[in-house]
């Protein structure tokens, strides 16, 4: 009888053992513990391994790439945006990439080239997004058509191409397709090719175990730090806070913020209801143009709440204006009347998190309690 690899053996049973560990920090959370809550953290466990088998096992391959939407409707990851696509491709700093498809109507698709989000910071060695640009700002995209390259240098793009850069640690295309109405605009479609030829892939004993190690501590890292993202989320009780995703990547303060899109700004917060409160949010608009601002209601794995079949979510494209061009959105139980209801589904506690795009001198949301 043929005998297992003991690498491929001891990684698949780390694999186990880490989502056992991921069982025992989700069951210990200080969350609100509504049954809603408890069985969507059990849930929250099956999407994340799943995406990790996905993107780990199956997908990170530079050599061979693929570039997939990374989320959706049934798997979600850190403070999902409804009102994005994201896609995602894994690479190699030293080769070179097409990037190629339809340009879709969404208004803004952002390209952050960065670093490892797998296996985390080298050490002394910069991580996060290092490179930001998006498809229009690029040069990549005439009469519809989307076509630009990603490389070390312009010696290896064809002349007169878009060109976007992989500077050494580059292992990542993050792709954030944004949309202010998805009832409206048309998504794109996307492919990503190697330039020039290699070996066809084949599975190694040695490259599967390190995947499933990488799994693993994907895993962990993932559920470890929803966890500090809803405790730290107290801080902000019933506002809004936060800075550009530019601040973060240049702060490097820590390993998940350093990967934002440079392009945005992140404001974060915890609402927490009394029986008979609703919380009303206004969003007043920056003094210079923007292209999206878009509010989205959170729960405590750090998940948006099922846009498939409440109004979970908002935008500049799909939220009623009032008179004076701002916005009041209201976060509630029950239905309020009026427009603009985040609806949460009978809950009193959950996170929100508000993004603009290309927003200068964002001001601050005024938020208020009432009385329903």
């Amino acid at each position: 009888m043929a005998t297992a690899p003991r690498s491929l053996h001891d990684a698949y049973r780390r694999w186990l053992a880490a989502q056992e560990q991921a069982l025992e920090i989700m069951e210990s959370a200080a969350q609100p513990g509504t049954e809603q809550d408890w069985a969507e953290g059990y849930r929250w466990l099956t999407r994340i391994a799943s995406l990790c088998q996905d993107w780990i096992l199956e997908k990170e391959d530079p050599l061979h790439p693929t570039i997939f939407r990374s989320q959706g409707e049934a798997r979600k990851l850190m403070v999902d945006n409804p009102d994005v696509d994201y896609w995602f491709s894994s690479l190699d700093a030293q080769r070179t990439y097409r990037l190629s498809g339809s340009r879709g109507a969404a208004p803004y698709i952002g390209l952050s080239v960065g670093t490892d989000v797998f296996r985390g910071a080298v050490e002394g060695a910069r991580t996060g997004t290092l490179v930001q640009s998006n498809v229009d700002r690029s040069g990549g995209v005439r009469g519809g058509v989307i076509e630009l390259f990603l490389a070390p240098d312009r010696e290896h793009v064809p002349e007169g191409a878009a060109w976007v850069e992989l500077p050494p640690g580059a292992t990542q295309l993050s792709v954030r397709e944004t949309f202010t109405d998805r009832s409206q605009q048309r998504p794109s479609e996307l492919k990503i090719e190697l330039v020039g030829s290699v070996a066809p892939p084949r599975a190694e004993p040695e490259v599967i175990a390190e995947k499933l190690d990488t799994m693993s501590r994907f895993l962990l890292f993932v559920a470890n730090t929803c966890g500090v993202m809803w405790r730290g989320a107290a801080a902000n009780t019933n506002r809004l806070r936060g800075a550009p995703g530019r601040k973060h990547v240049e702060a490097q303060a820590d390993e998940n913020r350093t990967h934002s899109d440079a392009d945005m700004v992140y404001m974060g917060g915890k609402w927490l209801l009394a029986d008979d409160e609703a919380l009303e949010i206004t969003i007043h608009p920056p003094s210079r143009p923007f292209v999206y601002w878009g509010l989205v209601i959170i729960n405590p794995w750090m998940e948006s709440y099922d846009y498939r079949s409440a109004s979970t979510c908002f935008s500049n494209g799909t939220a009623q204006p009032n008179a004076d061009g701002s916005w009041t959105l209201t976060i509630a139980p029950n239905d309020p009347g009026g427009s603009n209801w985040l609806d949460t589904g009978g809950r009193r506690e959950g996170y929100m998190l508000l993004r603009w795009v290309l927003a200068d001198n964002v001001p601050d949301p005024t938020c208020v309690l009432r009385r329903l």
